[in-house]
């Protein structure tokens, strides 16, 4: 029997960077998706100098630095405290997690910096899990909807709804001055609530499928009102490639290039040219975002192509229909000391297959053990690594019980076709009226 994967319940920062398979994993921690090109271009450098030269993005929009070396560790804090990207200490920094909309206007930018003043003033929040987290959307038209952290905030003019995760239908109405106390409230509710089940309870969905909204409403001190988001989720095609910005709101940026990370992986080298053509053709910044690719401000849209072009030809992802996009993948062995085999081949080999299956959501997720960290959603098809192979699952999570177990490469291919034919089959036998 395959012992259970170890929780580990927090995420690395450059303070108490997490042990990985390849050495320390740490992450450039920042509380904006805003990020200069001098500033990436020395993250690049440290990752170069400190690491193994490979810098991950992850879901929740951060830059992580792989293999960083024992030796190394306090040179690379240094620098990124001269960066301004280093934590007062440890427990201040496990408290600023945020994921903001890329294009986040200044409102959103303010809203941000309030709760995370009034955040790391307060003693009893620093028991908040270290997965614990903020989201803020404004609306705009690369939104978050699609994303998930244990507090939304969502900015419309003058009102601010502050929802609780696992009850989004219902929201705590603030205005932009006050939300940041809404939310704090409900961060305490959610401590008060879980003493005793602090394991079972880590995040805020828990709770609320544990207690209730009303419970949590109750111990916050707050009154939930029905609400519908007018937040949205982007597109693949709003995303990636040479676009048009449709609601940046700001001076000067009338389009984006959109470059994605394969796996979310890139090298030093990538990030360091990325940065080098922000500052030569873009307009001298990035944005980080949570879908494994960063976006390029620029003044047109001929400018946003060249910067394209130029990440075309590293292997970068440049379009919506980049077969890529249909893997979702963890960083697998030996990277990860939990994983049971490696994954990022694979979803190479894969990916062409992944994108003809038929789905809404994402369509092949491979991770390396039964946690699933890279993706808590469900897809079309998950393939778990064990010791004997691997398992796959249709249509749920890394966690669920398999429909194949034991699988090699070949055995997987075949399943992934009879699965693409029964779906073209279902598909001809029931055409669209």
């Amino acid at each position: 029997m395959t012992a259970a994967p170890k929780i580990q319940g927090w995420c690395p920062g450059a303070l108490r960077p997490m042990q990985s398979g390849d050495g320390l994993l740490l992450r450039a921690k920042t509380t904006h998706p805003r990020l200069s090109a001098q500033h990436a271009r020395e993250i690049a450098s440290i990752a170069r100098d400190c690491g193994n030269g490979l810098v991950d993005l992850s879901q929740r929009a951060q830059l992580q630095l792989r293999g960083v070396s024992e030796e190394k560790l306090e040179q690379a804090q240094s620098r990124l405290a001269a960066l301004g990207l280093l934590a007062e200490d440890a427990a201040t920094e496990s408290l600023l997690n945020f994921l903001v909309s890329p294009f986040a206007g200044a409102q959103a930018s303010a809203l941000v910096a309030r709760l995370a003043q009034s955040l790391v003033k307060d003693a009893a929040l620093l028991a908040l899990p270290g997965k614990f987290g903020f989201l803020v959307d404004d609306g705009g038209a690369l939104g978050l909807s699609a994303s998930t952290m244990d507090i939304r905030l969502e900015a419309h003019g003058d009102t601010v709804a502050v929802i609780a995760d696992g009850a989004r239908a219902r929201a705590f109405l603030a205005t932009p001055e006050t939300a940041s106390d809404v939310a704090l409230a409900l961060a305490r509710a959610f401590l008060d609530l879980r003493k005793g089940r602090e394991f079972e309870l880590r995040r805020m969905r828990n709770v609320v499928a544990a207690f209730g909204l009303e419970a949590l409403a109750e111990a916050a001190a707050l009154t939930p009102t029905p609400y519908e988001s007018l937040c949205r989720a982007a597109s693949a095609a709003e995303i990636f490639g040479a676009l048009l910005s449709r609601d940046s709101g700001e001076k000067g940026v009338r389009a984006f290039a959109g470059i994605g990370a394969p796996s979310g992986r890139l090298r030093a080298d990538d990030l360091h040219a990325l940065a080098a053509l922000a500052e030569v053709h873009g307009l001298n910044e990035l944005r980080l975002t949570p879908w494994r690719a960063l976006l390029l401000p620029c003044a047109d849209l001929d400018v946003a192509q060249n910067i394209v072009e130029d990440a075309a030809g590293r292997g970068l992802v440049i379009a919506a229909d980049d077969p890529r996009l249909s893997v979702i993948a963890c960083p697998g062995a030996p990277e990860c000391p939990q994983a049971h085999a490696p994954t990022r081949d694979l979803a190479e080999i894969l990916a062409p297959l992944a994108a003809r299956l038929a789905s809404k959501g994402a369509r092949l997720h491979i991770s390396g053990c039964a946690k699933g960290c890279a993706s808590p959603a469900t897809a079309k098809v998950t393939l778990v690594a064990t010791p004997r192979g691997f398992d796959l699952i249709d249509d749920g999570r890394a966690s669920d019980a398999p429909t194949l177990r034991g699988l090699g490469v070949n055995e997987i291919e075949d399943a992934m076709k009879a699965r693409i034919a029964l779906a073209t089959s279902k598909e001809l036998q029931c055409p669209a009226h």
